[in-house]
């Protein structure tokens, strides 16, 4: 049976086109008015050819990649004949709780495997969907092989001691400072003289009869200091040594 196709386009541009480029040569090529150029490119698959040959689906792609358009060729799938199987019964999340929980814990253990969502069907069709229950306080999870192994330490505790209950741990805290004695103290009231505080004391008078003051916009570049001069060395007792001497 020969092969057919369907030819899709969903609005997509190819690299360097633009859309108004694009839209105007696909309407001249297939002379399409503005309302179906709008639905073509709207995003949405739009089914541009229906149940053609291979070569057919090829041409119009190479016309629509010309154009700057790139469609979707899908192949249709031929029919089966063979009966459809029947659906399956859909279950909600709380069944298949249910269900993984009525499966005994042991068998669960013994072979581990991933419960998926088909196993947790299967276990339904053979196990029920019972109540979720509790096993009693102190049943063993794991197998003894799957336990860690216990690991005992020998600590030596020959150097400690236990002292009788009630003991101090650390030194009794030495005693604070005893208070001040303040009884002898009082307030005076605000503004009252401090005995033996002398009120004020002799202002200091420097004696300014020497100094006067210059008129205003005097010319003080007298009390520059003196140019520096370098200092001359006698060097009358020096000779040099001849050179290699």
């Amino acid at each position: 049976m020969t092969e057919r196709y369907n030819v899709y386009f969903a609005g997509r541009l190819m690299d360097g086109h633009d859309l108004d480029s694009v839209q105007e040569k696909l309407a001249k090529v297939f002379n399409l008015d503005q309302q179906t150029l709008d639905k073509l490119f709207s995003g949405k698959n739009q089914l541009i050819k229906s149940d053609c040959d291979k070569a057919t689906a090829l041409k119009y792609k190479v016309v629509m990649q010309r154009a700057g358009a790139e469609p979707t060729i899908n192949r249709i799938e031929p029919e089966s004949k063979q009966a459809s199987p029947a659906p399956t019964k859909m279950h909600t999340t709380a069944e298949k709780f249910a269900a993984l929980a009525a499966t005994p814990i042991t068998g669960l253990l013994e072979t581990p495997r991933l419960i998926t969502p088909a196993s947790v069907t299967q276990q339904e069709n053979t196990t029920g969907t019972g109540s979720i229950g509790l096993t009693a306080p102190g049943t063993d999870v794991l197998h003894i092989n799957e336990r860690a192994a216990p690991i005992s330490r020998n600590i030596d505790t020959s150097g400690f001691a236990l002292d009788t209950l009630g003991q101090r741990l650390s030194q009794e805290p030495s005693s604070p400072p005893a208070m001040p004695d303040t009884s002898h103290l009082n307030m005076a009231p605000v503004g009252d003289t401090i005995p033996n505080l002398p009120l004020s004391r002799n202002p200091v008078s420097p004696n300014i009869d020497d100094l006067t003051l210059s008129p205003l916009d005097f010319d003080f570049s007298d009390g520059i200091a003196p140019e520096k001069k370098p200092l001359l060395h006698d060097l009358s007792a020096l000779s040099r040594t001849p050179p290699n001497g």
